[in-house]
């Protein structure tokens, strides 16, 4: 569909009217098997209200020998050339002390904020020795590429859902170029991601770059169906042809105008798909 004639409907329209995101189990003990303390990470998405693009739950699990442990949380790049004892050490000494923990025990501690490449230490204390596990935590930073405003028509009840249009920021991910959202186009919280494909297309208005909209929550509850939950079509479909080569693609303009195929839907079903548009300032 060429943008022109998705832009007239888009203004004619307007005229007529929240589980893991991994588990990263760092080499232990299973607890009562070792002579020596020793401390589990694991990593979990954390619940909203917290972001979870620089927010993070760590349960820390530990076994019989563990008398107490500490965490620390820094930057990667900031960790310099310690060796393994005298970082242990430095993580006991500046690091916090997990209460919850002592013998054969699980704490969860919540980490946010966490904007870039962070490692996570846990040393475990117990029988005159002590052990370190680790893992990591990339937090998403964004930086403003455009101003502009969402406009929803891609269904019939767009008004109704989501207010018809939204002011919000086009951004990029600093550390993934390839990954920008609509910030908080759905309200705080809850931006959509959009991943940007090496494939471009053209019209009459000039060359646009494919994205693609992977499956996401928004805040909105339909009647007694729950959640709305939105995709592009060829998440819906289950194939990425219906993206790249049979019309189904969403596109963004060299002046960051984009248009946008995407399916709205419940659990019980479809709601309907379309185009929805972002116009910059």
């Amino acid at each position: 569909m060429k943008m022109k004639n998705k832009i007239y409907r888009l203004f004619i329209g307007l005229f007529a009217f929240g589980s893991m995101i991994s588990c990263n189990d760092d080499v232990g003990t299973v607890p009562g098997n070792d002579a020596n303390p020793q401390a589990t990470i694991y990593q979990y998405k954390p619940a909203r209200p917290y972001n979870a693009d620089n927010d993070v739950v760590i349960r820390v699990a530990a076994n019989n020998k563990t008398v107490e442990a500490y965490y620390l949380v820094q930057k990667t790049s900031d960790m310099g050339s310690m060796d393994e004892n005298a970082y242990m050490d430095y993580v006991v000494s500046n690091g916090t002390k997990i209460p919850d923990i002592s013998g054969e025990s699980t704490a969860d501690i919540t980490l946010t904020g966490l904007f870039g490449d962070y490692t996570i230490t846990v040393v475990a204390v117990g029988n005159g020795t002590k052990t370190s596990a680790a893992t990591t935590f990339s937090g998403l930073d964004w930086a403003d590429v455009a101003t502009g405003t969402y406009y929803f028509q891609a269904i019939a009840n767009s008004a109704a859902l989501f207010g018809g249009s939204t002011p919000t920021v086009l951004q990029v991910c600093t550390t993934i170029p390839t990954l920008y959202r609509f910030k908080d186009v759905f309200g705080a919280g809850y931006s959509m991601k959009i991943n940007m494909l090496d494939i471009t297309g053209s019209d009459e208005d000039g060359e646009y770059t494919f994205f693609r909209i992977p499956v996401a929550e928004t805040p909105v509850t339909y009647s007694s169906y729950g959640t709305v939950s939105y995709r592009d079509v060829g998440y819906w479909q289950g194939s990425d042809a219906f993206v790249t080569d049979n019309g189904y693609e969403s596109g963004m303009y060299d002046d960051y105008s984009c248009f946008v195929c995407i399916q709205y839907f419940v659990t019980a079903g479809n709601m309907g798909w379309g185009y929805d548009f972002f116009i910059p300032d």
